[in-house]
């Protein structure tokens, strides 16, 4: 399997994050990366290709350009300069003023635990490009392909980062694999992907499938309930399927089988788009599923049975000593003839 990367993604580096109040070790480390990068050098079976920068017109086909605007000002931070949004404005009715400095980060944030740094950007458009090089080479081939992207993007939506996320991977490359054919994107990250269901909501364009820990109890806690279906045309085009924490394998792949199933009833999809969380696993720092290293091997399989043309987007996973291992047992099941 052909393997998306560019090393620009390690340039992003923040110490730390704040969560319930306190400050903590930042979980999206960049030895997430070379956990992954080990494990495939390990396995000897894959060939890792640097993406060209993607078109910006990729980028704006999805967030707003006042957004990427200010996302892409982040570059002029002092080297040691962090931008840690902890003011939100609460009357979307007041009109935003400019300058948008950093204090202003609200903005474009809806969570604390989230910050910026001078090479954000280039981290976060390396990261999109990793995602649509590999979508690229799919279209071109009809062989699946994945994606190691960090920053990851399912929390980010047209104009929103948060979650570690800046710009929505998933999104980027669904506008364009458009062009050619029907999407559905399955997110099996841990944590709901609210971004990509907010970008998707009120559109039948894509089929938004994901399964998840219950925002009863989870992070984002404010979407990824069953009764959020689409808005307008996009009605019964978004599908949660939100679990409790410590549920079981067979728990688990009860409910994504019957989820799938119901998707598929309502498109049969020409491009599958993963976003790949590996946070799902047991012992995961913020994630609380029971899943293994035999379970992700199944996970692949399960997901090359689908007989679509696959696109893999890297997305969480935050147990860094087993990532790169739970990754390439995926990857492989999904490989097996």
């Amino acid at each position: 399997m052909k393997i998306f990367y560019s090393s620009l993604q390690k340039k992003h580096v923040i110490r730390k994050e704040v969560y319930n109040g306190k400050a903590h070790s930042y979980n999206d480390k960049v030895s997430r990366i070379d956990s992954i990068l080990k494990a495939f050098k390990q396995a000897g079976r894959y060939e890792i290709i640097v993406p060209e920068i993607l078109p910006f017109e990729a980028l704006t086909s999805v967030h707003d350009e006042d957004y990427l605007t200010f996302l892409e000002s982040s570059q002029n931070l002092k080297n040691d300069e962090v931008i840690c949004p902890y003011v939100f404005p609460c009357d979307y009715r007041i009109p935003r003023h400019e300058p948008f400095i950093p204090k202003r980060a609200g903005y474009y944030c809806f969570d604390a635990g989230t910050s910026l740094m001078n090479n954000t950007w280039n981290a976060a458009v390396a990261s999109a490009s990793a995602a649509y090089g590999a979508a690229i080479y799919t279209k071109t081939t009809g062989e699946p392909s994945y994606a190691l992207c960090r920053p990851p993007g399912h929390h980010a939506s047209k104009n929103m980062f948060g979650g570690y996320c800046y710009l929505n991977n998933a999104a980027v490359i669904a506008k364009y694999l458009l062009q050619s054919g029907s999407v559905m994107i399955v997110d099996f990250d841990y944590h709901h992907g609210n971004g990509t269901q907010s970008i998707f909501y009120d559109s039948s364009e894509v089929f938004y499938l994901s399964i998840h820990a219950h925002p009863l109890v989870e992070y984002p806690y404010f979407t990824g309930f069953e009764t959020e279906i689409g808005i307008d045309d996009g009605v019964n085009y978004n599908l949660n399927v939100p679990l409790m924490p410590l549920s079981s394998p067979s728990e688990y792949f009860k409910a994504l089988l019957k989820g799938l199933e119901k998707a598929f009833k309502v498109i049969n999809p020409d491009y599958l788009i993963l976003s790949a969380g590996f946070d799902i696993e047991a012992g995961d720092p913020i994630g609380h599923f029971n899943i293994s290293p035999n379970d992700f091997f199944r996970l692949g399989k399960e997901f090359r049975s689908l007989n679509k043309k696959t696109i893999i987007l890297q997305e969480g996973g935050y147990l860094v000593s087993e990532l790169g291992r739970n990754v390439e047992s995926f990857l492989a099941g999904f490989s097996e003839n």
